[in-house]
């Protein structure tokens, strides 16, 4: 048994119950969290991007941690630390855990579909409004109320903890890197956490054991030096927009695969028996997937499920396509330029630097009608999969038994957390992948949300984690 169990059997139970006793004080610290306009891909916020840190640095100060903001190239990376006084007996020798999170969000964009101002938090329906709130400030918050709750009632951390918060990954995590391989004996652990993923269901807790990897492009066709009129150089030059959208389309075959040449080369293949255990799950992708957007019919590359798709299988979509005149009413215009954002989702064994070679050969190989590309790579993060069958996956399973009275699910999850890769290629980390929010959240939307009930969830599941892991991790 560890020392720590043997001195202070009760301590995990005062932790909860600190929880459950100061529920409005902890809503309290996120509402002023999300008030911070911690936009990470518009340079126009970097001040507010930049109180962010601060704040996440207070608050872990006011824990106990020893902190250290540090700037980047970017934005600021917060890093704390477990001083030796704020660790209880035997602590030394539990896992080391390192939490991951992040304070900026994404683009409030478009406001007006608000039913509240998007950094004037609200709580309504038994749900706070804002946007962060459940990606990725309330999941921050539920871990931060954790380490709380444990301080205030023992004064003393059943493992050592390090925290990194970063600034960046909303717009591809590009200085995380760097700072990871830097700091590398800073952050040696032997496990890591991160809540930034979802719910099987509001009442059943997920641990995510694998995520694919993401790859973004903003490609251009530059043409004339300026907008031309339409009626004198229509149908004698090749226009930019018409151009770019014959290409593009030319991605996706009637199968709906993606035609760039060995672009599925690596594709993992999915076992007969992890796809049996996804078959088993509770899961309808009206009920659960299309239903709640507003979509009656399935689709994507043929021959495998919702699921299968989702969590197995590459995927590419066209995230916008701009140029020309875009306002209301007619201009007869040929646009001096067109593009495109064009995302691709990797499936486990892609590699995004060899996706990302061929796909831009591939735009090379098509006529352009003299129009030349202007090709940008916003960021690449490798997909990852994690051991499904260790003593840390154990100990999270006991702590949400103990949290939610349900046995959690094992799942895959179709997003990206570039930084997961990191730790397992640079760290030599598996990732525990234990997340709060749920997919109707409205996650990168307007109106995006964060129940209460799941975020004291998220509190209590936190400081029951650290108690199991110290047990048994």
């Amino acid at each position: 048994m560890n020392p720590l169990t043997k001195q202070v059997p009760n301590v995990p139970k005062n932790a909860v119950k600190y929880l459950n006793n100061h529920q409005s004080e902890a809503v309290d610290r996120l509402q002023q969290f999300l008030t911070i306009q911690s936009v990470s891909t518009d340079p126009a916020f970097s001040q507010e991007v930049r109180r962010g840190a601060k704040w996440v640095a207070r608050e872990l100060n006011k824990i106990g941690m020893e902190v250290t903001v540090y700037d980047t190239a970017g934005h600021p990376v917060v890093l704390a630390k477990t001083p030796n006084q704020l660790l209880a007996p035997g602590a030394a020798e539990a896992p080391h855990v390192l939490f991951y999170g992040h304070y900026d969000v994404q683009p409030p964009d478009p406001i007006d579909l608000w039913t509240t101002p998007p950094f004037l938090p609200e709580v309504r329906d038994g749900a706070i409004y804002a946007r962060g709130a459940s990606d990725d400030k309330g999941q921050v918050c539920c871990f931060l109320e954790a380490l709380r709750a444990w301080t205030q009632n023992n004064g003393k951390l059943p493992v050592p903890v390090t925290v990194l918060i970063e600034g960046e990954e909303e717009c591809g995590s590009v200085n995380l890197q760097p700072f990871i391989k830097k700091h590398k004996e800073n952050l040696a652990a032997d496990i890591v956490v991160i809540s930034d993923t979802s719910m099987w269901d509001d009442q059943t807790v997920t641990i995510t054991y694998g995520l694919r990897g993401l790859l973004y492009f903003d490609v251009q066709l530059h043409g004339p030096s300026r907008d031309l009129h339409s009626g004198v150089y229509g149908g004698v030059l090749a226009n930019p927009a018409t151009m770019i959208t014959r290409i593009i389309g030319k991605l996706f075959d009637s199968e709906n695969r993606i035609t760039i040449p060995g672009f599925y080369d690596d594709v993992a293949t999915l076992s007969d028996q992890e796809a049996a255990q996804w078959e088993a799950l509770d899961f309808d992708e009206h009920k659960d997937c299309l239903g709640p957007i507003g979509v009656d019919t399935p689709f994507g590359e043929e021959g495998y499920s919702t699921l299968q798709r989702r969590w197995a299988r590459p995927s590419c979509d066209i995230n916008g396509i701009y140029g020309g005149y875009m306002g209301e009413g007619a201009k007869t215009v040929i646009p001096s330029f067109a593009g495109a954002k064009v995302s691709f989702r990797l499936a486990l064994n892609q590699n995004a630097n060899k996706i990302a070679k061929a796909f831009e050969g591939w735009l090379h190989l098509h006529d352009t009608g003299g129009c030349e590309w202007k090709i940008t790579n916003h960021g690449a993060a490798d997909p990852v999969g994690v051991s499904s069958d260790s003593p840390f996956v154990a100990a999270a399973q006991r702590a949400i038994k103990q949290s939610s009275g349900k046995a959690a699910v094992l799942a895959k999850e179709g997003a990206t957390i570039p930084v997961v890769a990191d730790f397992k290629n640079v760290l030599g980390l598996d990732s525990l992948l234990i997340g709060f929010g749920l997919n109707s959240d409205c996650i990168h939307s307007p109106d995006e949300h964060f129940a209460l009930d799941r975020f004291n969830l998220g509190c209590r599941t936190h400081a029951l984690l650290l108690s199991e892991l110290a047990k048994g991790g």
